[in-house]
């Protein structure tokens, strides 16, 4: 009796697992931005750069090199960064296409890089990564809110 149930269980088991990725993907709830290719492109291209950054600014802050983290965080993620795309075509800039919430979560993500570069100049690395945490909040704000594609 035991073989028997086995078999069908197995059977359901796989069909879900192999249904799940389908699943998941509809049931996605981020709200959809629509921007042409261009502006697509542009945002893609800035989110691997603050991944980049991220990925930096952790290991400066491992090797306790605040002034360094400091300086990738505000340049490249920071207030000073603000503005990549404004001499781009306008196709080509996603602000143009974001919702106000969404150029919200960007704004703050900015100020909070340049929040945390102030608090790593100080050499205090448990505030430094309190303070990095509130960048991290507004990426993943962001990227559980919205998807363009």
């Amino acid at each position: 009796m035991k073989t028997q149930l086995a078999l069908p269980t197995l059977l359901l088991t796989f069909a879900a697992m192999w249904s799940a990725p389908i699943h998941a993907a509809e049931a996605d709830g981020r709200q959809l931005v629509e921007m042409p290719p261009e502006a697509r492109a542009e945002l893609r291209a800035e989110m691997l750069d603050f991944q980049t950054a991220l990925h930096l600014i952790v290991g400066a802050l491992a090797e306790q090199q605040f002034a360094t983290a400091a300086e990738i965080a505000e340049n490249k993620m920071g207030i000073s960064a603000m503005g990549r795309h404004r001499n781009a075509p306008p196709n080509a800039r996603p602000g143009m296409f974001m919702p106000n919430e969404m150029q919200a979560i960007a704004r703050s993500m900015h100020a909070a890089s340049s929040d945390f570069a102030k608090m790593a100049k100080r050499g205090d690395t448990t505030r430094a990564l309190g303070s990095l945490t509130a960048v991290t909040g507004a990426c993943v704000a962001c990227h559980r809110s919205y998807r363009i594609q």
